[in-house]
């Protein structure tokens, strides 16, 4: 037998293998995602698996991304990471709030409905995306001004 097939099998078997885009959200659920972001003057990823993926927007301080993946069972439209020095990341599902609390909760165990949380910083909120009732956000924000994710309709 090929050792390549057999290698491939034993790692999905394992559930040691994850797509670029899960390795790339692996803190999202304690919204550790620190090495996430475009460095503004050089637009080189702070973390290796971005390089995979390409913004389709740079303004004001963050990087806009178009996507098609899934974390789990979790279907992701987009994303957007800060260029600068702004603690905001943010998750684009492509589910209604009802429908992603539901796989929020399959995937992590937790709705992500604590504002307590958010506030600290420990938690993302999982919030209705204002511009679109059949998507959510999910809102990884350490930024103590209080400011929001800005909005940005992704045009399908």
């Amino acid at each position: 037998m090929d050792k390549v097939p057999m290698i491939l099998l034993l790692c999905l078997l394992l559930a040691g293998c994850s797509s670029p885009f899960e390795r790339l959200w692996a803190g999202v659920a304690e919204c550790q995602l620190d090495s996430l972001y475009l460095d503004a003057s050089t637009l080189k990823p702070g973390n290796a698996e971005l390089a995979h993926f390409t913004p389709y927007k740079v303004a004001n301080g963050f990087a806009w991304y178009r996507t098609r993946e899934t974390l789990g069972e979790v279907p992701i439209s987009g994303f957007l990471i800060p260029t600068s020095t702004f603690e905001v990341h943010a998750l684009f599902i492509d589910a209604p709030i009802a429908n992603a609390r539901h796989l929020m909760v399959t995937r992590y165990g937790n709705d992500f409905s604590d504002e307590a949380r958010h506030n600290a910083g420990e938690a993302p909120l999982l919030l209705r995306d204002p511009n679109n009732p059949k998507q959510s956000i999910l809102d990884c924000t350490r930024d103590e001004s209080g400011e929001t994710t800005p909005d940005e309709p992704l045009a399908q």
